[in-house]
């Protein structure tokens, strides 16, 4: 039996995140969501992921956090950015420190899953 590929979802809005999670969870995923940067950095560093999805911006901290503790505890896990902000200096940033890919808010879910399954399958 193959188990299923486990996504850490972090965005500040709890509907928004509730959301994203409940779409993965039909689509087959084991989706964990989270709201503050505190928690989603705690559990990377605790439980390993096949991918991750992240906001900029969060209660707490900063969805580059979030990136940054990817990269150091689970190298080669692939990281989504969602923003409202595609053209921020966040965004740049996050593309600097190997983001697979910076998303557009408001998000299609579409191009999400496509994405997560390109990233998936090219690790």
């Amino acid at each position: 039996m193959t188990s299923l590929r486990r996504i850490l979802v972090v965005d500040g809005e709890p509907v928004a995140m509730g959301a994203l999670c409940d779409l993965l969870s039909m689509d087959g995923y084991a989706a964990v969501g989270l709201c503050e940067t505190d928690e989603a950095v705690r559990r990377l560093r605790s439980e390993p992921f096949d991918a991750i999805i992240t906001d900029v911006e969060l209660p707490g901290g900063h969805g580059l956090d979030v990136v940054r503790t990817a990269h150091q505890t689970r190298p080669g896990t692939p990281v989504l950015v969602v923003t409202g902000l595609v053209n921020s200096l966040a965004s740049e940033a996050a593309r600097s420190m190997g983001v697979r890919r910076v998303l557009g808010k408001p998000l299609r879910y579409e191009t999400l899953i496509s994405e997560l399954q390109t990233c998936i399958q090219g690790r």
